[in-house]
């Protein structure tokens, strides 16, 4: 079963994994702080190939910094200006590059799209969202003209199945729909690996 962590995610495309996020340009020499969002650190090793945009980019230089993020050069890349037009960046890695999720866990593209149902075959809507919490994720259900938000943990997402592109969900007592007014506004997701819910207190 799984829950996330990073930060939103929503439809994204198939071909592309986020493994991190230009946070901003560090000195005058091209350089860039970088937040990964993977637990692979070859994938900024020294050589690594990154996609960002249109835009494909060779690792020169990598440097761990104080709580877990990257200090990076890319080839080509030996101003400031050039190193700031990175800033916002989602960086990526094709799909068929990623490992397999280990079992029991989902990549987020995997998830985004699936139709949602409760333990009765109920359809609730689409998990069109995921959103990340401190202590665990929340998934957004979309309905015709509501949306749901699901506690990704084990208790409540009962089983998935990307066979069917369907996930079972044990609706929490008293969690309720909130109206769709406007509507959601959608945005570009990113791609990572999920992780295992986490048990609800007692669990």
């Amino acid at each position: 079963m799984p829950t996330t962590s990073g930060n939103t995610f929503q439809n994204q495309p198939d071909n592309l994994v986020a493994v991190g996020v230009v946070l901003r340009a560090h000195g005058s020499d091209g350089r860039v702080r970088v937040q990964p969002e993977t637990d692979n650190p070859q994938r900024f090793r020294k050589g690594a190939r990154l996609l960002a945009g249109e835009r494909e980019l060779h690792v020169e230089r990598v440097q761990l910094m104080p709580g877990g993020s990257l200090l990076l050069r890319f080839a080509g890349i030996a101003a400031r200006d050039d190193a700031a037009a990175l800033q916002g960046e989602t960086l990526y890695v094709p799909a068929d590059e990623a490992p397999d999720a280990p079992p029991g866990t989902y990549y987020h593209y995997q998830l985004v799209g699936m139709s949602v149902e409760d333990e009765t075959g109920e359809r609730l809507g689409t998990l069109t969202e995921i959103i990340a919490t401190g202590a665990n994720d929340v998934y957004v259900v979309t309905g015709e003209s509501a949306e749901l938000l699901l506690p990704a943990v084990a208790d409540v997402v009962v089983s998935v199945d990307v066979g069917t592109n369907t996930m079972t969900a044990a609706v929490p007592e008293g969690l309720a729909w909130r109206a769709l007014n406007p509507p959601r506004e959608k945005k570009k997701p990113r791609r990572r690996a999920a992780r295992r819910p986490k048990p609800t207190p007692g669990g």
